[in-house]
Formats: C-alpha cells, sequence, structure tokens
C-alpha cells in the first residue's frame, strides 16, 4: 500500500497497473448508507415492470462495453482474451436472465374463511453486501448483483483486492441506468469486508472466496443474526470408470483442472480412476494437458495464462514438490523440469499432474487453485465413492461411465451441490448453482436465489374487521 492506494498488479508482467484506495471505515459506513437511502426512498417500491426494464438496460450496457470490460478483466487476471470475451458474454446474460425474473409469480394463496384473504409473499432483505473473489471479478460480481436487485433490494459490492478494475468500470457506468445509491462499491482487502460485514444497513451477505474466509464472514454476520450466502472452496472429484468414453472423459478433466488456469472452485482437481485404466487414462490426460498453450492473455493462441499472484504460483510448486518427495509422479509437459514458467516476470504455470498422490498430502486435500491434478485409483465401485468423498469439501463431482445404473447410483450418492454425468462444468444462468459442507450454502443463478435475497412473509387480511 502507498499514499496512492493499493496496487493493482498485470500478473502477467508483474507490474502494476495502477492504484486504487481502500475504502476507510466512514467511506464504507457511507456506503452502506447511500444504499439503505435508496432502498427506503424508492428502490424497494419500483415495481417489478420497472426493475425489470432496468436491469435489461444494465445487460445492454455491458454488451456495450464488452471490449473495454474484457481488458480490464484480462489485464488483471491474466485471462486470455476470447475467456474474458466470454464471461462479459455469460454476464449480460445473467442479468438478462434476472431481469425476467423480477417478474415472475412468487407466493401462495392460503385457504381461508368468508371476509379473510391470506397468502404469503416475499419481500426483499434491504440492502445486500455482494463481496466477489479475484477469480471470476466480474461474473461473479454480476451474479449476485443482479439476482439483488431483480428481487427489490440495492447492493454494495466488493471486488478481490487484486481485480477491482471491471467492477469499478461497471459501477460507474451503472450509474447512467440505475437510480443514485441502488449500486455501489467499496474496495480493499479482508478488513474493509469485515466493516462491509458489520454495517448495521447491511441486510444479508453474499460471499465467494476461500472457505477461511467464508467462516469469518459467517461469524461477524451470526454475532447480528444476519444471513449469509457463502460460496466457497472445493476439491471436486472427477470419477472415471473403464466403461467411460475414455477419450471425452479425458478432454473434460484437462479441461477441469486447467481452465481458467486451475482458478475455479469447482475444478475438477482430483481424479479418481478405474485402476484397469490408470496408465493408459492418466497418459491421455497428460498429453491432452501438454499440448496447452502457456502464454502471454494478450496472444490468440495462449489456453492458460498466469496465477493472480507470485505467492499463488510459489505455493503451487511447493505443493507439488512437496508431493514429488513423498514418492507421488509428477507429470509435466514435455522438457519442462519446474511447474514455473518463465515468461515476462509474469505468474506462470505449466499443468501438472500428481499422479498416485499420497491421500494424506497436501496436493490430494488442499484447494490449490493452480491447473494441478492428483489422481488415485479404485478396485471396487464402493472404493471409488469414498474416494470422491475423501474431502470436507461438497461444491462439485463428475462421474464418467457407460452404466446406466450406476450413472443414476452414483449421481445420487456423490455428497457435492453439483454433479455432472458423462460431463463436466455445464453451468447455466436458468440453474441454481451451491455447495454442501466446506463449500458453503445459500445458493446462487436459477429460481432458487430468491431465496436468499428476499424473505417470506405470511399476511391475513380481514375484510370484516373483528370477525
Amino acid at each position: 500500500m502507498t499514499a496512492a492506494g493499493r496496487a493493482v498488479l498485470d500478473p502477467a508482467t508483474g507490474r502494476t497497473l495502477t492504484h486504487v484506495p481502500d475504502t476507510d471505515a466512514s467511506g464504507v459506513a457511507a456506503a452502506a448508507a447511500r444504499a439503505r437511502t435508496a432502498f427506503e426512498e424508492g428502490w424497494a417500491d419500483t415495481s417489478p415492470a420497472q426493475r425489470s426494464r432496468l436491469l435489461r438496460e444494465l445487460g445492454e450496457l455491458l454488451r456495450e462495453d464488452r471490449t473495454e470490460l474484457a481488458a480490464l478483466e484480462r489485464m488483471s487476471t491474466g485471462k486470455p482474451t476470447a475467456r474474458a470475451r466470454g464471461e462479459v458474454d455469460f454476464a449480460a446474460q445473467v442479468v438478462d436472465w434476472f431481469a425476467a425474473a423480477a417478474r415472475y409469480p412468487v407466493g401462495e394463496t392460503h385457504p381461508a374463511g368468508p371476509g379473510m384473504r391470506t397468502y404469503t409473499d416475499r419481500v426483499p432483505v434491504g440492502v445486500c453486501a455482494a463481496i466477489a473473489p479475484n477469480n471470476y471479478p466480474l461474473l461473479l460480481a454480476v451474479w449476485k448483483i443482479a439476482a439483488a436487485l431483480a428481487h427489490g433490494n440495492t447492493v454494495v459490492v466488493k471486488p478481490a483486492p487484486e481485480t477491482p478494475l471491471s467492477i469499478r468500470r461497471l459501477v460507474g457506468r451503472a450509474g447512467d441506468v440505475l437510480p443514485d445509491g441502488v449500486l455501489t462499491a467499496v474496495y480493499g482487502g479482508a478488513a474493509t469486508g469485515r466493516l462491509l460485514c458489520d454495517q448495521p444497513a447491511v441486510g444479508m451477505v453474499s460471499f465467494t472466496g476461500s472457505t477461511a474466509a467464508g467462516r469469518e464472514v459467517a461469524r461477524r454476520c451470526a454475532d447480528r443474526l444476519k444471513p449469509v450466502c457463502l460460496e466457497l472452496g472445493g476439491k471436486s472429484p472427477v470419477v472415471v470408470f473403464r466403461d467411460a468414453d475414455l477419450d471425452a472423459a479425458a478432454h473434460a478433466v484437462v479441461t477441469g483442472f486447467t481452465g481458467n488456469t486451475g482458478q475455479m472452485c469447482v475444478a475438477g482437481s482430483r481424479l479418481v480412476v478405474d485402476r484397469a485404466v490408470h496408465e493408459e487414462f492418466v497418459g491421455r490426460v497428460a498429453a491432452y494437458a501438454a499440448a496447452l498453450e502457456v502464454g502471454r492473455p494478450a496472444d490468440a493462441g495462449t489456453d492458460l495464462g498466469p496465477l493472480i499472484s507470485r505467492a499463488a504460483a510459489d505455493r503451487t510448486a511447493e505443493v507439488v514438490a512437496q508431493a514429488a518427495q513423498r514418492g507421488a509422479r509428477v507429470i509435466l509437459p514435455p522438457g519442462r523440469s519446474s511447474i514455473l514458467h518463465d515468461l515476462d516476470g509474469g505468474f506462470f504455470v505449466h499443468p501438472a499432474i500428481v499422479d498416485r498422490a499420497p491421500l494424506d498430502s497436501r496436493a490430494w486435500r488442499e484447494e490449490i487453485f493452480a491447473p494441478v491434478l492428483s489422481v488415485a485409483s479404485f478396485a471396487t465401485d464402493d472404493e471409488a465413492l469414498a474416494l470422491a468423498h475423501d474431502t470436507a469439501y461438497g461444491l462439485s463431482a463428475s462421474v464418467w461411465t457407460s452404466d446406466a445404473h450406476r450413472a443414476e447410483r452414483f449421481a445420487r450418492a456423490l455428497r457435492a451441490g453439483m454433479v455432472w454425468v458423462n460431463t463436466w462444468g455445464d453451468t447455466e444462468e436458468t440453474v441454481s448453482v451451491g455447495g454442501l459442507g466446506q463449500s458453503g450454502y445459500g445458493r446462487e443463478l436459477g429460481l432458487h436465489a430468491v431465496d436468499g435475497y428476499t424473505r417470506p412473509r405470511a399476511v391475513w387480511v380481514a375484510h370484516r374487521p373483528g370477525r
């Protein structure tokens, strides 16, 4: 931190892009108060049709700003250009969906006697704090913003300290569409997040980030009986049986552990493979992973950009080295002796496979947030399920088999908030997603997002008072 603010780095070069000052305690309080005023003095009474119209305009704004927003995402996260543009497109789709959802009917009418009407409806929470991570800065913030606004709330968003640029741009431009105070932002690290959680004006907190940080959010909000939605870490299994389409599965496994340079909470970072095809399958995965291009985010041929920080790259190398010291076979792309990739001073790593990782190793147990795949094999269905469940997390899981009975059994048995059968990673704005266990609670997207951003209310109306 300098007098100019917190440095925002380009992870592809390690150089400083700009400085963004942390919002101090008075600034956080002012943002929350401004959002509260906006809610009480107009937004709460805005009709669903009006909220829907404004959200559609916000979606169009995202599309108009696609090039600029994607460039900001690329610069501050190191995402390849095509990936950054695709995430802006998905964000616009999410806004469109919630624009429609604002007008969906909610509540029920209940049987009542003559002269009485009884119904339930849903009322907005008020001011929602949206705390977004650094791996999908714009997209995951928009998941929260769109849902909260659609259901009648105002929002104070806090981006991750490493990646504030796209959110700063969005909030600035949203002022052309939304009434004053409906969407505001604060900036900084954990201290700013704590201040935001503690604001009396904030009615709920939606947080995406690490499990450790999520626990702190939950503890702080529990003292005030403040509801939270937590989308936290993962160490997700991909279970591959010998009867699967092995080539399709291998491609999916590579996408699952290298996508976004492995910086995904849903990353399929543990491969649980049938012992009968272990060597063959790991060989396919290694070959497909080796074909990926690690390079500059602006280059058209780049598949994997850098990690978010030098610390992340160094930690990844440390975890892989520890597994190797304990007897795991580490598979890197041909000609590479280190997972670290020296390019332009950036935070690059190569994809790595940690074959036969010790089950008590960090490589098997910890969320690394890098393109590292840990591998174990099984002989029976029960052993496969036990290995898949050998984690405290429960965000996602994938199973590959041509046996319909086995597919149904695993789809039912896998303890995860998202389960993919003979596919991996499908996500749509219409489908609610979230985790189990140490991966959090609450749901984003889809129809069930309403549960986090509203509260049900029971109403009795007597048309003959005193009956």
